[in-house]
């Protein structure tokens, strides 16, 4: 299962860990380096080793993308992600009239959830 990571520059395998807020591991799982973090965000959600009940996860910036979003919202728990170079995401607002709530965030916000489903 071992392979090249791109981003460490080096072969070996990703173990991606659920901790809960006290650091106790809750679920673990081997994946190749190459496979998606939010599968495995939203697998670790799903099949957790405890009776946790998830409220939210939280995710560096490669566990999240709009499809996690969509699933975490199906889900019922809120995907909290780390944005690494957040001046260059796009964001969307809830609804058009919550625009006016976020004027500081104008520049990185693209438009309302509605108008992409």
């Amino acid at each position: 299962m071992t392979q090249w990571h791109t981003r460490y520059r080096g072969r070996g395998v990703m173990i991606y860990w659920h901790v809960d807020k006290n650091s106790a591991l809750i679920y673990s799982q081997l994946k190749t380096c190459s496979s998606s973090e939010v599968g495995s965000m939203i697998k670790g959600v799903l099949d957790h080793c405890s009776k946790m009940d998830m409220k939210k996860a939280y995710v560096d910036t490669h566990g999240q993308s709009t499809i996690g979003f969509g699933f975490s919202n199906l889900l019922s728990f809120d995907l909290l992600p780390r944005l690494r170079k957040i001046k260059n995401q796009k964001l969307y607002y809830p609804e058009t009239k919550d625009k006016r709530r976020f004027k500081n965030l104008e520049a990185i916000l693209k438009s309302p959830i509605s108008s992409i489903i």
